[in-house]
């Protein structure tokens, strides 16, 4: 023993808590835990708090490898047998970024100039399937590989290939038919759907989940014209499609919701929805200027059935005004409560537009004679909610702090 060693009545200098010393001066690695594996990551302090990955944030989805610890500076292994690599695409993801956009320009050309004449090119035209198959090809060669140890880099090399493959399928599918026929609508959409569903599978990736989503929206809006158009009639249009745009947007986010992607499919979904009611809104607001512009408009109302013309103003019935804004703010409710469920800041953003730009393009569309009232109702109303929601803050806090140890 040492000099050291025999004062403090220890070993080499290893007493009283003291760490072993590398011979360059460095700590020593501590031992591991017994049972546990050289690769393994140490486990937290017995009065750490560990939270789940949440599901609906996760874009990898179910069977997917975990996220790396976090905390700790460093990436960790997908797997204790599996390297760090795996949980990034690295220079892979790039190279697949720039191929997949040359060969979906590739594509778009072909199609665009494939009926310049009218006929069909079958020389552009088969560029285009060219690019098309190499898209699809990469994809499935991509799949092929092992999901674990391929990880990030496997994904990329499926997931933006295969998506941009698929609208490329049914955008080729399109040029070649060249026809208006319902069917046609139908097959692509059915054909997006398939193809995604198929490369959802392979890849749990949330490209996919969007592409399902513009295929359903493309069937859906063609069976609506084609079943449902004629017998709800043409009197209140955007009343209408303000309920089709209600019942898209509510079914796609309650179906997502049961996939790991629930936050992109909710939030893409609802994109549209906006959009949609924004539209809606300011085709009041153009009918509105449009009337008072020209006011002949409103001596052919006059002149015609007065029942009929009762309560329009403008080339529409007020009360659409208000049915658009009712189901808006049901809209509303729907992604508040998404986004209390997921804690994903995309739904938060939706519940904001929609209101703080909808009110404002209502209040323009039912020409109101006293917008003070509507800026004052909003605000008190706005306010209101934040105070509570300040409140409820404050308490959820104070809970969080009586539960942390000591």
């Amino acid at each position: 023993m040492s000099d050291d060693a025999t004062r403090n009545g220890t070993d080499n200098g290893t007493g009283n808590g003291a760490s072993e010393m590398s011979a360059e001066g460095r700590p020593a690695p501590s031992a591991a835990a017994p049972g546990s594996s050289p690769g393994t990551a140490p486990a937290p302090p017995a009065g750490a708090i560990v939270a789940d990955p949440d599901p609906a944030t996760d874009e990898r989805g179910a069977g997917q490898p975990p996220a790396p610890p976090t905390g700790t500076g460093v990436s960790g292994p997908v797997e204790p047998e599996f390297p760090t690599r795996a949980t990034r695409a690295g220079t892979t993801g790039g190279v697949v970024a720039i191929g997949t956009g040359l060969l979906g320009a590739a594509v778009l050309i072909a199609a665009v100039r494939s009926r310049d004449e009218g006929d069909l090119d079958w020389s552009n035209f088969g560029v285009g399937l060219g690019a098309t198959a190499v898209l699809l090809a990469i994809a499935v060669l991509g799949a092929l590989a092992g999901r674990r140890p391929g990880g990030r880099a496997r994904e990329e090399v499926v997931t933006w290939p295969g998506a941009v493959g698929v609208l490329a399928t049914a955008l080729m599918v399109g040029v070649g038919i060249d026809r208006d026929d319902d069917w046609v609508s139908y097959l692509i959409g059915g054909i997006m759907v398939a193809l995604a569903v198929i490369g959802y599978l392979a890849a749990r990736r949330a490209a996919f989940v969007v592409v399902a989503i513009l295929g359903l929206a493309l069937i859906y809006g063609v069976a609506f014209d084609s079943v449902v158009a004629d017998s709800v009639g043409d009197g209140h249009p955007q009343v209408t499609a303000a309920v089709l745009l209600t019942v898209f947007v509510v079914v796609v986010t309650l179906v997502g919701w049961a996939l790991p992607t629930r936050a992109v499919s909710g939030v893409v979904v609802g994109a549209f929805g906006l959009v949609g009611f924004l539209g809606i809104m300011a085709s009041f607001v153009v009918m509105r200027l449009f009337a008072e512009v020209f006011g002949g408009l409103s001596m052919m109302l006059e002149s015609g059935d007065d029942g009929a013309a009762a309560g329009l103003a403008g080339g529409f019935h007020e009360s659409d005004v208000w049915w658009v804004v009712v189901l808006g703010g049901l809209l509303t409710l729907v992604w508040a409560l998404a986004a209390a469920v997921s804690s994903h800041s995309g739904f938060s953003v939706l519940a904001i537009a929609l209101p703080a730009l909808g009110v404002p393009l209502a209040s323009v569309a039912l020409a109101a004679e006293h917008p003070t009232w509507w800026a004052a109702i909003t605000a008190a109303a706005g306010g209101l909610l934040l105070l509570g929601a300040a409140f409820l803050a404050r308490a959820r806090g104070r809970r969080t702090a009586a539960e942390l140890p000591v």
